[in-house]
């Protein structure tokens, strides 16, 4: 039976310390490792070690038997640069246990079989005791333990939870997380009341919080923020929590009017410096509130006075920031690092989109007209002030005015005030939804003509096409359902990318005949022109206003179709492109580049060859080598040259699979139960819906379709 150690007291300097063999955790280095021996290190930083080492000599050093982690911290304040009295030679309290091999292993065994962690409850209070009765704040108490100052936080808020809510989770009549939801209102009276409400049911802590958010408003929400000095001026009752942003201003009723004073301050403040006619404030704002408004945009207006000279200023100023940017990126060899160390290219970035955004303020406004009757909506959404600008009040939109008004015919304005005067029950007005299924029974009637003129039809959706893609003045209209657009083709480098599919392309569009597109004409007399085209022409121009709307994809399962086609018109890529310097190879590492080099394109002398040469010297050689294969390369290594692709370049056919489409229809034609190989296939991602036009637009309505889609 192992007897009761002799310990004495010592002291040693951290540099003879070393984990002893019988440490129970000696074979599990990752322990002190632990992203708490940090907090552990602060703890020991700001009161001391508090528990002695228990040590045994081992030749001239001192093994620990019992405090691995402890020493483990003891060496993390001496790396600590910013704990500067914590060196090698800092002395720490030990006690020494005597040559007793049986001994040690119970003493390292007990240590860690009997440690147990706190109990929540027991931290939660301890923390509060701490800030009530120590003087403490949550930074210090932070600082201290080494944590962050959110989870202080967050256990002070558990030690204040009602006593009798606390007593209930430690007999485990609630859940530890229903105990910890009732923090959420620092007002123990206020936890109580919905306590005992809750009796007799199970309680959630989702439920728990719901009921308690509706008693207040925390400090730190962003309204409270917003109003809390207005809320204290006006004398406002306040519960407070040991942690401010958790306390509650419980007076709604004045959170609520102070809220909508600040919406319309902001709001005035727009008009005047929009020059508005007027402005608003609303507590919600949806798409519903909206229909009744329409909206006019800003347009481009000719600055006058200085802002003249200072939209010539913000030119000059752009065109030295391009300069220098360019400047610097033409010194860049491509090696590792920056272009130019001595050029802070964000800050020329920020200055640059700055300008930018100041020259758009300056030349783009509200015409004169429209400042007489626009305005402004301030409202609360997404805990900020949001605005909704240049909107036409529902009495002030001229769609809505009585036919008589419009056109200034008197003797019509006379009739339809006398039918008025005879009765008001007679007046014809449509509710909205009535005035939608119109518009949609409308449509339908236009799309059946449509479909009976096929030669229009044709011709009407290769011009929408057309227009959409390359027009310069908006879109055609958005009634029509087909649309188009030009795809976004994001490019790092796009200076830098081989210029020989752009060459083609304008070749390609130098040789349309654009002369329906005359300036100065409207839509409907470019529509009549494009019909006469010839139609040999048409096609020529839809391809090549299709080129643009080409959007980038790795052709997967759902780009079967574009797969398919790309296969027919490049069968091979590499005919009509090349990787080049700056946009490919000077970005891949230089261990990669001499891999490509002596793996894809069969040239391993040559890789050892440049193996000691910088990368831009490497890349140099690959480029040359892309551009025109050298004279001296084998036909296999000819060919590796001349076909080789990076990953996701390569344009391969993949068959979609019949069942990837589901139970799928053609409009009209039903494929259930049908053959998969009789089946037609159709694009996964069709659209049977429609569109529905935008209700509270003024004159331009489906531009703001546009905008909102």
């Amino acid at each position: 039976m192992t007897k009761t150690p002799e310990l004495t007291d010592i002291e040693i300097a951290i540099k003879d310390l070393v984990l002893h063999d019988l440490n129970a955790r000696a074979g599990s280095p990752e322990t002190y490792e632990a992203d708490d021996i940090a907090s552990l290190a602060a703890s020991i930083a700001t009161l001391g070690l508090l528990n002695p080492l228990i040590v045994q000599k081992t030749g001239k050093v001192w093994g620990v038997i019992a405090g691995g982690r402890r020493r483990a911290a003891l060496m993390h304040l001496v790396n600590d640069r910013q704990a500067k009295e914590w060196t090698m030679r800092t002395r720490v309290r030990c006690r020494s246990l005597p040559d007793d091999t049986a001994a040690a292993t119970a003493i390292t065994v007990a240590e860690n079989v009997t440690q147990k962690a706190m109990d929540p409850l027991d931290e939660f209070e301890a923390f509060a005791r701490m800030m009530e009765t120590g003087g403490h704040s949550p930074e210090s108490i932070a600082a201290m333990f080494g944590v962050e100052r959110r989870r202080v936080v967050d256990r002070l808020r558990f030690g204040r939870i009602h006593p009798d809510i606390r007593a209930a989770a430690r007999v485990r009549d609630i859940t530890l997380d229903a105990m910890k939801a009732f923090a959420e209102h620092p007002d123990q009276t206020v936890q109580k009341d919905v306590f005992d409400a809750m009796q007799g049911s199970y309680m959630q802590a989702w439920t728990i919080r719901d009921k308690l958010r509706n008693r207040g408003v925390k400090m730190g929400d962003a309204i409270a923020r917003l109003v809390a000095d207005d809320y204290r001026a006006a004398n406002g009752d306040i519960v407070a929590d040991l942690i401010e942003e958790d306390s509650i201003l419980t007076d709604e009723t004045l959170v609520e009017r102070l809220l909508m004073e600040k919406l319309q301050a902001h709001a005035e403040a727009e008009r005047a410096r929009m020059g508005f006619a007027w402005a608003q404030a609303m507590r919600h704002v949806d798409y519903k509130t909206l229909q009744e408004f329409g909206r006019v945009y800003p347009g481009a207006v000719d600055p006058t006075g200085e802002a003249v000279e200072r939209c010539e200023a913000i030119a000059n100023r752009l065109a030295e920031l391009d300069e220098a940017r360019d400047a610097a990126m033409d010194d860049f060899s491509g090696d590792e690092g920056h272009p130019d160390e001595g050029l802070d290219l964000a800050a020329i970035d920020e200055e640059y989109e700055q300008l930018n955004e100041e020259y758009e303020r300056l030349t783009m406004g509200f015409s004169e007209t429209d400042l007489s009757r626009v305005g402004v909506i301030a409202y609360w959404e997404r805990g900020d002030i949001q605005t909704v600008e240049g909107l036409i009040r529902p009495e002030d939109r001229q769609d809505r005015k009585p036919e008589a008004d419009r056109t200034g015919d008197a003797t019509d304005a006379s009739r339809a005030s006398d039918a008025s005067d005879a009765s008001d029950a007679d007046a014809l007005v449509l509710a909205d939804s009535l005035k939608a299924d119109l518009k949609t029974e409308q449509a339908a009637v236009i799309g059946t003509a449509l479909a009976s003129d096929p030669d229009l039809a044709h011709d009407l959706l290769l011009f929408k096409t057309i227009a959409d893609l390359l027009g310069r003045a908006g879109t055609v209209s958005y009634s029509f359902g087909v649309t188009a657009s030009i795809a976004d083709r994001p490019h790092a480098k796009p200076d830098e990318v081989d210029g020989q599919a752009a060459a083609t392309l304008a070749e390609l569009f130098d040789g349309l005949d654009l002369t329906w597109w005359a300036d100065g004409k409207s839509m409907p007399e470019r529509f009549e022109a494009f019909r006469s085209v010839d139609p040999g022409m048409k096609s020529r121009i839809v391809a090549v206003a299709l080129a643009d709307a080409v959007k980038p994809t790795g052709f997967g399962y759902s780009e079967g179709l574009m797969a398919h086609v790309a296969s027919q018109l490049v069968p091979d890529l590499r005919a009509v492109w090349r990787p080049t310097g700056g946009a490919f190879f000077g970005r891949l590492k230089k261990s990669v580049l001499l891999g490509l080099i002596a793996r894809d394109l069969a040239l391993p002398e040559e890789a050892a060859r440049l193996a000691s040469e910088k990368k831009s010297a490497i890349v140099d050689f690959v480029e040359s080598l892309f551009a025109a294969p050298f004279a001296t390369l084998t036909p296999e290594q000819r060919e590796a040259v001349e076909t080789w692709c990076p990953p996701g370049m390569e344009i391969e056919t993949k068959r979609v699979p019949y069942e990837a489409f589901g139970e799928g229809k053609l409009r009209g034609m039903e494929t259930d139960g049908a053959d998969p190989e009789d089946a037609t296939e159709g694009d996964d991602e069709a659209d049977d819906g429609w569109t529905e036009e935008v209700p509270f637009e003024d004159d331009d309505a489906n531009e703001m379709a546009a905008e909102t889609a």
